[in-house]
């Protein structure tokens, strides 16, 4: 009996730790440092999924009573965030552009082959 008493206490505490500001806070500036770290290996799924996540966090954090403090804070963590997706999404579209351009210089080189002969 007392067993099962511990355990729903345990529960009942992950629960309310789980649930409370700070730990969101936390889950979000672990986020941040953790995108800030490997945005420049993201594919475009993977920072696809990194902002569905972000935006979660966030949402989850602005329900909360915020004091100013903790506002700036979560103000400062979404700037890093979106700060490291735009990098991210840079870096992709700059991929992208030189693939094209690595593309079209082939059949640019084939054209003027055809062009010799």
């Amino acid at each position: 009996m007392i067993a099962v008493l511990a355990i729903i206490v345990a529960i009942l505490l992950a629960i309310l730790i789980t649930s409370s500001k700070g730990y969101k806070i936390k889950k979000l500036e672990k986020f941040t440092n953790l995108v800030e770290q490997k945005y420049d290996t993201y594919s475009a799924v993977d920072l696809e999924k990194a902002q569905a996540k972000y935006e979660k966090l966030v949402k989850k954090v602005e329900k909360k009573e915020l004091s100013g403090e903790d506002q700036i804070l979560i103000s400062e963590l979404k700037g890093r965030c979106k700060g490291s997706f735009a990098q991210a999404k840079a870096r992709l579209i700059l991929e992208d552009f030189k693939n094209a351009v690595d593309e079209a210089g082939d059949d640019v080189k084939g054209v003027i082959e055809s062009m010799k002969e």
